[in-house]
């Protein structure tokens, strides 16, 4: 029989009993106070052991084994039994807020670490240590009264090196168990390491646009990068990119002008921590077009310049790169250097010596270099100077008496005149005409004049003053009794064509109102009006649609309301000669070449016939006339020849010229079909052909003294149809 007992209680709290029984069927009885069903006892190993589940604290103590033989003596063993109990799992909390939830957040790069680690229970009491993953860090553990163990560890300046490294705070106190340990894993904010801008080594553009490329690494979490031109931030205009611990940021940049020299920064920075930003900062190099500003010389007043005056301009130029040309304009119009004329340039300024009111105008300077070129603001130069006639002309206007005209004085000054007066002066005898007569307004002054007799017909001048000066040559119009135009002058066809002509000529005095000039064309020998224009600027005229195979009368005259100028014709030949027809349904025409040799040939037989005739008249002459006359009287009047002559000359018999004769054509030129009879003025035939004249008959002088014949005012030698006023000596022949 087995007893087991405690000594502290002395009594058997377990027996094994085999007496009267088998081996294998041992009595077994456990005191409930005891182990209870905890215990079981094995005889039959080796040694025989009792076996103990789930043992405690209260289980430790001093126990003795009795065990009683049937012929042995009783055998006691005494075992002290001791009862470990491990601690608890360690708890790890904040040092100084004693909070759990603290470790669930990151910490600091550079903080300090001060953790608190806590374990209850142990028996005996445990130990507690930190390790940094395998390393003891800390071992300097605490025993409380309360059964409780502690650990406060401080661990000083954290940084890259301890990303993601583990602390264990690690609790033992035996060896048959494994030590209770809490891990934590420590998250760090970090700084970023680098920041750059690539591709800075460049140039700019102004008003191109760029992308800037800014990259950091090292930030955990992932870095805010942030724009800045000088201390303004730049907002809205990048997009930023993150891979692992790199974050990348791209910039849309449109630089301007005023963006040279200035600094562009790309900011890194954690914004978990404190001072953790750091900075890459690039120094603009902006091209730009020139900026120009321009300005008269500062101690000059732009409202006081008047002529003769020197002046100068400042031309300010901010470029990037340099300006490689510097011009200057007015009004549009390049200026160049001309000392001689008082235009000098130099390096940024314009200077203009003994300036005059031409040199008023707009004035810019344009600069030009590698990225264009720009022009300055436009400044206004305004020359002072007196009045002057806009008008350098005399003015002459007609009118009669009592008519009222109105006289428009308009001068050119700058300022405008403040004031005008108008002065009459006739034969040296001036005289102020009073205000009320004229109005004035700006430049222009309004005189209504109204002459009332002779002497009030003379000239009027207008004079204006303003700030600067009197004017010194004053405005004249001229007042004359107004009447008919003067004949127009010169007139002459310039150009004839197939179916025009051209008439020019030089317009007469207006008879002092304004006139208008008229061209009437007539057709020969009908007189038939073709064409009738009016011009009211010049006498110049050109008519088409005529047909050239005619002859034309121009008449020519200038009219005003006073009434019309004496007529002025010019005639036009007929360039080619009727069509011919010699066939029924064909046509012949000929062309402008043929047509043009034709007219030649025409013009050298007229010319030929004349030359025959002016032969034959001299030999005609020569027989019949006893005393030759002079010629030279000839080109006179009829008075200017000496009495000798015309007494030579026997008188004819009267001739009554109210009676219509018809002029006789030697049968020799009315046969010849290239004779062709053209009118030289409106007047007929017949009107110069007043008496029949035979073939034979000899050339009379009328003497205006003599009383049988009529004074017609012409002494006429009259020869086979042919008529030759002494007067003029014109010739006037039907074939030609």
């Amino acid at each position: 029989m087995v007893l087991w007992f405690k000594e502290a209680d002395w009594e058997p709290f377990y027996s094994y009993d085999v007496r009267g029984r088998s081996v294998n069927q041992p009595k077994l009885w456990s005191s409930p106070t005891g182990f209870g069903s905890r215990a079981y006892f094995r005889a039959t190993a080796t040694p025989a052991i009792l076996l103990v589940d789930n043992v405690g604290t209260a289980d430790s103590g001093v126990y003795r084994c009795r065990v009683d033989f049937k012929n042995s003596p009783t055998r006691n063993l005494r075992i002290n039994f001791t009862v470990i109990t491990p601690p608890n799992r360690p708890i790890i909390m904040d040092a100084r807020t004693r909070d759990h939830t603290r470790l669930l957040e990151p910490y600091n790069e550079g903080d300090t670490l001060e953790l608190l680690c806590e374990v209850y229970g142990g028996d005996p009491k445990p130990s507690l240590i930190w390790y940094l993953e395998n390393t003891i860090i800390d071992e300097s553990f605490e025993q409380k009264s309360d059964g409780k163990t502690i650990n406060t560890l401080t661990f000083p300046s954290i940084g890259r090196q301890h990303l993601n490294s583990r602390l264990i705070c690690q609790a033992s106190n035996t060896n048959l168990t494994p030590p209770q340990s809490k891990l934590l894993i420590l998250d760090i904010n970090l700084r970023p390491l680098t920041v750059q801008i690539l591709n800075k080594n460049r140039h700019l553009s102004a008003d191109r646009s760029y992308e800037v490329e800014c990259r950091t690494i090292g930030s955990r979490p992932e870095a805010q990068i942030t724009w800045w031109k000088e201390k303004k931030p730049m907002r809205g205009k990048a997009r930023n990119y993150s891979d692992t611990n790199t974050t990348t940021s791209v910039l849309v940049f449109t630089p301007e002008a005023e963006h040279h020299d200035s600094q562009l920064t790309c900011r890194a920075e954690n914004t978990r921590l404190e001072n953790s930003a750091i900075e890459d900062t690039w120094k603009l190099n902006v091209h730009y077009v020139p900026v120009i500003t321009l300005k008269m010389g500062s101690n000059l007043n732009p409202r006081y310049i008047k002529e003769g005056d020197d002046i100068y301009f400042e031309c300010s130029v901010q470029s990037n790169p340099k300006v490689t040309k510097l011009s200057w304009f007015k009004d549009s119009l390049k200026i160049q250097q001309n000392p001689s004329s008082g235009i000098i340039l130099s390096d940024q300024s314009l200077v203009l010596q003994r300036v005059n009111r031409n040199a008023s105008g707009d004035y810019i300077c344009s600069a030009q270099n590698s990225e264009g070129s720009a022009s300055s603001n436009p400044v206004s130069l305004q020359v002072r100077y007196s009045p002057v006639c806009k008008s350098d002309e005399e003015q002459v206007f007609g009118a009669s008496v009592l008519e009222p005209i109105e006289l428009s004085c308009v001068v050119d000054s700058s300022p405008q005149p403040t004031s005008f007066e108008w002065i009459f002066n006739r034969d040296g005898d001036r005289s102020e005409l009073p205000p009320s007569l004229y109005n004035v307004s700006g430049h222009k002054s309004v005189l209504r004049y109204i002459p009332t007799e002779d002497k009030d017909f003379g000239t009027l001048s207008c004079l204006a003053t303003n700030s600067i000066g009197r004017q010194e040559i004053p405005c004249v119009y001229s007042i004359i009794a107004a009447g008919r135009p003067s004949s127009l002058k010169n007139c002459s066809i310039v150009n004839e064509s197939v179916d025009s002509i051209l008439v020019d000529c030089i317009e007469g005095f207006d008879g002092g109102i304004s006139q208008v000039f008229t061209m009437e064309v007539l057709e020969l020998p009908s007189y038939t009006m073709r064409a009738n224009i009016t011009s009211n600027s010049t006498p110049n005229f050109e008519v088409t649609g005529l047909n050239r195979a005619l002859s034309y009368a121009v008449n020519l005259y200038a009219s005003n309301p006073k009434g019309r100028s004496e007529i002025v014709t010019v005639y036009s030949v007929a360039l080619r000669s009727p069509d011919k027809y010699t066939g029924v349904g064909s046509t012949f025409s000929l062309s402008p070449l043929i047509a043009s040799l034709l007219t030649v040939i025409v013009l050298l037989s007229a010319a030929t016939c004349a030359i025959i005739f002016a032969v034959y008249r001299r030999h005609f002459l020569q027989r019949h006339v006893k005393q030759p006359i002079n010629p030279h009287y000839l080109n006179d009047s009829i008075e200017s020849l000496p009495k000798n002559v015309l007494s030579t000359y026997s008188s004819s018999p009267k001739v009554d010229f109210n009676t219509q004769y018809e002029l006789k054509i030697n049968s020799e030129v009315e046969d010849d079909p290239d004779i062709i009879a053209v009118h030289y003025d409106k007047k007929t035939l017949d009107d110069y052909c007043k008496s029949k004249v035979g073939e034979g008959d000899t050339a009379k002088v009328f003497n205006d003294n003599d009383t049988s014949v009529p004074n017609t005012g012409n002494i006429s030698f009259v020869n086979r149809g042919v008529t030759a006023r002494v007067s003029d000596l014109r010739v006037r022949e039907s074939c030609i």
